[in-house]
């Protein structure tokens, strides 16, 4: 969430901003605070682009003699003659004209740049589009700057008046390039109208070319409806059973939706072999019937990932909210989802056995389909943001242990869903006993409660 407020203008403070070197190697100072606003700008979107410039894209090899596309490599997108990768201090020495601007902005180029690079390959996955590129000046002059409440800190908001505040960022000139007779701390006062209180924030993103400014606001408590302890086991044929007796899933895509996907894909499949019999291996990425078929494919798949995505949001709120202790179990999807390696068979040399990895398969599309990482991510934010605890416990034996008794037994579990305990006699559903061993090592662990 973000609060918007307009630019009413800036004003300079301290020591004049240096600005970097000439074309006759002489020092450049300004106190004009528009131009040092611009001057943050671009700092800001070199920077970005530098980061940029690091990331792959496929190039296509073409043949001299034929001009036909034989292979495709993979090569950064600024070029296979760019810099390696620079820290900003680095960064500050390569380039001179970057050397005076704040680290809270250029640090913050880094989580923003990984953050539209990865939404952007993932819109291009699902809806269609191009690769990100890098940012033009053309496009509008903006920064992003890191909030810090230190000393000397950056992004500090003051109230000024009722309607009015300020904004301070502050920056230290070079040891080296400090102005004869001038300290070298300055700043930058950025006053802005405001019309509601401003609510504790992270960083705050300037856009200079239409003078407003925006805070990024931390997230806001949910408000609490219950102060409940539930312990969750996270399933395949249940998403989500709880310690009591609630069984929560996650919307599946139906029958036709699977149907429509599945006759996409060999539709896809035979146009790639159609299009490498008529112009070779990378000839199905110029085809326009493929590109249709591929966009059909991605406006289905996209719309079946919200769905789960809306549930997971609703479901770990309605969680946040009811209670003050969640517990779950600590589950490595990334190994549990790992494929077996395949063994020589000692009966035929040269061949290979495969331990089940076709059957396996189907289990991991299970696991993998239920998301149980982002399940578990988007419910210690939540809880994390409420007040709530979030107790993650040991995954080992809690569907083979009596929650009556204590008994473990690989023999308790009758079936996925039927528990019956060999020693006492106890019956349960297995999710929900699951759930309730969850929830005792839980209370174990705070020492919340007495399993």
């Amino acid at each position: 969430m973000s609060q918007k407020v307009r630019i009413d203008g800036v004003r300079h403070d301290g020591a004049s901003v240096f600005l970097g070197v000439d074309h006759c190697d002489n020092p450049c100072w300004t106190r004009n605070p528009e131009r040092v606003m611009v001057w943050l700008c671009d700092g800001w979107r070199s920077r970005f682009n530098q980061r940029r410039e690091q990331r792959p894209r496929s190039t296509p090899v073409k043949d001299d003699a034929t001009g036909e596309i034989t292979d495709w490599i993979e090569e950064p997108l600024g070029g296979l003659n760019i810099l390696p990768p620079m820290s900003d201090s680095q960064a500050r020495t390569s380039c001179l004209w970057m050397a005076g601007i704040p680290s809270a902005i250029l640090a913050s180029t880094n989580r923003i740049e990984n953050t539209e690079w990865f939404a952007g390959l993932k819109r291009k996955k699902t809806t269609g589009g191009r690769v990100p590129g890098f940012k033009s000046r053309h496009r509008g002059l903006g920064f992003v700057c890191w909030r810090n409440a230190s000393k000397t800190g950056n992004a500090l908001f003051h109230q000024t008046g009722r309607k009015s505040g300020v904004v301070v960022i502050t920056g230290m000139n070079p040891t080296r390039w400090v102005k004869p007779g001038e300290k070298a701390h300055w700043g930058i006062a950025i006053h802005v109208r405001v019309s509601q209180p401003i609510r504790p924030y992270t960083s705050v993103h300037v856009d200079w070319t239409h003078k407003s400014l925006a805070f990024t606001n931390m997230p806001l408590p949910l408000p609490r409806t219950g102060n409940d302890e539930v312990g969750l086991d996270r399933g395949c044929v249940h998403t989500l059973a709880s310690s009591d007796g609630i069984f929560m899933d996650m919307p599946k895509p139906s029958k036709a939706e699977l149907k429509r996907l599945k006759h996409l894909q060999r539709k896809m499949a035979r146009q790639d072999r159609a299009n490498e019999a008529k112009g070779g291996r990378t000839a199905k990425l110029a085809s326009k019937r493929r590109q249709r078929t591929l966009s059909e494919f991605n406006t289905l798949q996209g719309r079946i990932v919200r769905r789960k995505n809306d549930w997971i949001e609703k479901t770990t709120t309605r969680l946040a909210r009811e209670n003050i202790l969640v517990a779950l179990e600590d589950l490595d999807v990334k190994a549990m989802t790992r494929r077996p390696k395949p063994r020589p068979d000692p009966d035929n040399p040269g061949q290979y056995l495969h331990n089940g990895a076709k059957a396996k398969a189907g289990l991991d599309r299970s696991i993998l389909s239920n998301d149980w990482s982002r399940l578990r991510k988007r419910l210690q934010d939540k809880m994390d943001a409420n007040g709530g605890n979030l107790v993650i416990v040991p995954a080992a034996y809690t569907s083979q242990t009596c929650h009556k008794c204590g008994h473990v037994a690989k023999e308790n579990r009758d079936s996925q869903a039927a528990f019956k305990c060999v020693k006492c006699g106890y019956r349960a559903n297995a999710d929900v006993n699951a759930a309730e061993n969850i929830l005792s090592r839980a209370l174990n662990k705070t020492g919340g409660g007495t399993a």
